[in-house]
C-alpha cells in the first residue's frame, strides 16, 4: 500500500522512472500495489493516465475505493446526512465553509461541491474548478458526501476545529501543515471510523486476501496505515517518519526512494 504525494512521486506529480521500475517488479513478483490517497477519484485518473498506472486506489484517506483496471467501486463511506448537517453547522460557527467531496457515482458533472460563500484558499478553488459541480448545493449531495476539506487556515482555527468535530464525534478530523501547495494549514474531516486502513481492509476482503500488507507514506493521514502494516516504510524526514516508528525510513521522491521498496518487501518476505 502506497501514499502517492511526496512518497511515489514529488509535487510535480511525476513518478520516477526508478519507482515505476519498482512498481512494475513488484507486480511480476504476486505483490498487488494499491495507492491509498487523499485524493479524489477524478483527481487520481488524470494522474494515474499521466504516469501510465492501472492500480486499485483507496481514495479520499479510506472513505471510496475503485480498482483503476475494472473500474469497479469495493468500497465506500459516506457521512449520515444528519450527522453531516450537525458537522457542517458546527463548522460555520467558527467561520468555516469547506468544500464538500462527493461521490459522483461516475457521473458526468464534477465530484466537488461548495457551500455558498466556501472559506478555502482561493487557489485552492481554481484548482478544483474543473472538477466543481455548480449546479448542485450540498442539500442536492447530502447522502454522497466523502469528505470536507478546507485549505488556508490559521494552525490555531485548525486544531481548534478539530478538537470539536472530534469532541462531538462528528467525525474523523485531521490537520496538515503546512500545506505543501496552498499554504497555511489544511483541514479535512472524514465520516467516523475512517483511514487509509478501512479502504485497504475493504480491498482484501473484496479479493479474498488476508489483511496482511506492507506501507509507504509520509503523511498525518498514513499513521494508521503504517501502524496497522506488517512492514511500514515512512519516508525520511517526513510527518510520519517522526510521528511513528516505522521498520525502515526512504528518502524522499526526489532521489528515488521508493526504488528500494522491493528489496525491503522481499527482506521481510524471507524472514518470515
Amino acid at each position: 500500500m502506497t501514499d502517492l504525494d511526496r512518497t511515489f512521486w514529488g509535487l510535480d506529480c511525476v513518478a520516477p522512472t526508478a519507482h515505476l521500475e519498482a512498481l512494475a517488479e513488484l507486480e511480476a513478483a504476486g505483490h498487488t500495489v494499491i495507492a491509498a490517497t487523499g485524493r479524489r477519484l477524478r483527481n487520481i485518473a488524470r494522474l494515474f493516465d499521466m504516469n501510465g498506472l492501472l492500480l486499485p486506489a483507496v481514495a479520499l484517506d479510506g472513505s471510496i475505493g475503485m480498482d483503476f483496471t475494472t473500474k469497479e467501486r469495493f468500497h465506500r463511506i459516506a457521512f449520515d446526512p444528519t450527522a453531516l448537517w450537525e458537522l457542517l453547522a458546527t463548522l460555520d460557527t467558527h467561520g468555516i465553509r469547506p468544500c464538500l467531496y462527493i461521490d459522483d457515482r461516475g457521473e458526468p458533472g464534477g465530484d466537488v461541491v461548495l457551500p455558498e460563500n466556501p472559506t478555502s484558499e482561493p487557489t485552492h478553488l481554481q484548482f478544483q474548478e474543473e472538477d466543481i459541480n455548480h449546479a448542485l448545493s450540498p442539500a442536492d449531495v447530502e447522502t454522497d458526501v466523502l469528505e470536507l476539506v478546507l485549505t488556508g487556515m490559521t494552525s490555531d482555527l485548525a486544531h481548534l476545529a478539530a478538537k470539536e468535530v472530534h469532541s462531538r464525534s462528528l467525525g474523523v478530523a485531521r490537520v496538515d501543515e503546512p500545506d505543501p501547495l496552498f499554504g497555511g494549514s489544511r483541514l479535512t474531516v472524514s465520516p467516523p471510523g475512517i483511514s487509509k486502513v478501512s479502504g485497504v481492509e475493504a480491498f482484501c476482503r473484496w479479493q479474498g486476501h488476508n489483511v496482511e500488507f506492507a506501507a509507504i507514506g509520509d503523511g498525518i493521514n498514513d499513521l494508521e496505515l503504517l501502524e496497522a502494516a506488517s512492514i511500514s516504510i515512512a519516508i525520511a524526514g517526513s510527518h510520519a517518519s517522526q510521528a511513528t516508528t516505522p521498520h525502515h525510513t526512504i528518502p524522499p521522491p526526489e532521489k528515488s526512494g521508493w526504488a528500494t521498496v522491493p528489496q525491503l518487501v522481499n527482506s521481510w518476505r524471507h524472514s518470515l
